[in-house]
């Protein structure tokens, strides 16, 4: 069973509901992994999370992206002619 994590974004106005981050919260097999003043960062497996675009109407639902960051190292060139 594999293991996601998706970023729920509140699309109305003002500060997320409190009783949708408690739903979120007591939802079996999901994880609330961090919040911020719109968003939440949940995590379960795909079967818990199949259906919260449903479940939470008003919210976008989103699978988390990840970047690596490049390396800005400067480096030194092989030994001179």
């Amino acid at each position: 069973m594999a293991l996601g994590r998706y970023v729920l974004r509140y699309l109305g106005d003002g500060p997320k509901p409190p009783a949708d981050v408690s739903r979120a919260r007591q939802a079996p097999g999901v994880t609330v992994v961090d919040e911020s003043p719109k968003m939440l960062l949940i995590e379960g497996d795909d079967a818990s999370l199949a259906g919260l675009a449903e479940a939470f109407p008003g919210w976008a639902v989103t699978p988390e992206q990840t970047y690596s960051i490049p390396d800005a190292r400067k480096r030194l060139g092989g030994p001179p002619d």
